[in-house]
C-alpha cells in the first residue's frame, strides 16, 4: 500500500513538472491606446491638453498626445508584477518642439529615463529599459509641454505576472491528486477468514 501511495504521489510531482513553462507576458493594459481614451490608465498632475487621437501614431490608429503648459501632467498604471523579478520596459515617443518641456518615466518609484528637458524636436524613437520590480509596481510618464506635444505610443511592459497557475497547470494538478486518491482508496483490506 505504502509503495502504491509513493508512486502515486511522484506521478503527481512528475506531471506538475511537465505543465507547459511560464513565458513572458505584456503587462501593460491599452499600451497602445487603441480603446481611443486612456482606458486602463490614470491621469494625474495638470490634464490640460492631454488627449488620445489620431493624428500622429507610431502604429495603429491612437497615440497619447501630452501636453499640459505650466506644470507637469502625469500618466500612470499598476501592473501586477512579482517583487524581485525583472521587467523589459518600453515605449515609443515623439516630440514636436519648441520650450518650455519636459518628459521623465519612472518604473516602480526609479527613475528610467534621464529628465528630457527642453528637448529639440524629434520623429518616433523606441526608449527600452530592464528594471526590477515589486509587487505591483507603479509606471509613471511625467511630461510638460507648453507650445506643442508629446506623442506616446506602444508602451510595453513583458516580464512575469503575479503567480497564476496556467489552465493546463491545473489540469496537472487535479489529475496528479486524482492519482493520489485513487491509490489510497484502493488500500488491500485484510482477507478474512473463511469458516468451514
Amino acid at each position: 500500500m505504502r509503495k502504491n501511495l509513493l508512486t502515486a504521489a511522484a506521478f503527481a510531482v512528475a506531471t506538475i513538472g511537465f505543465a507547459a513553462p511560464a513565458q513572458a507576458v505584456e503587462l501593460v493594459t491599452n499600451g497602445g491606446f487603441e480603446t481611443g481614451n486612456f482606458s486602463g490608465w490614470t491621469l494625474g498632475g495638470n490634464t490640460g491638453f492631454t488627449s488620445v487621437g489620431t493624428g500622429t501614431p507610431h502604429s495603429g490608429t491612437y497615440a497619447a498626445d501630452l501636453g499640459p503648459i505650466g506644470s507637469q501632467g502625469t500618466l500612470s498604471q499598476s501592473l501586477a508584477t512579482i517583487a524581485g523579478h525583472s521587467y523589459n520596459i518600453s515605449f515609443w515617443l515623439q516630440h514636436d518642439g519648441g520650450t518650455p518641456n519636459n518628459f521623465q518615466a519612472f518604473f516602480d518609484g526609479a527613475p528610467i529615463l534621464l529628465d528630457l528637458n527642453n528637448a529639440g524636436a524629434f520623429t518616433y524613437f523606441n526608449f527600452t529599459f530592464s528594471a526590477v520590480g515589486s509587487a505591483p509596481s507603479l509606471l509613471e510618464f511625467r511630461y510638460q509641454q507648453d507650445p506643442a506635444f508629446w506623442h506616446l505610443d506602444d508602451v510595453s511592459v513583458l516580464g512575469d505576472r503575479a503567480p497564476v497557475p496556467e489552465p493546463a497547470t491545473w489540469a496537472m494538478m487535479l489529475l496528479g491528486f486524482g492519482g493520489i486518491g485513487l491509490a489510497m482508496r484502493r488500500r488491500r483490506r485484510p482477507a478474512l477468514a473463511q469458516v468451514a
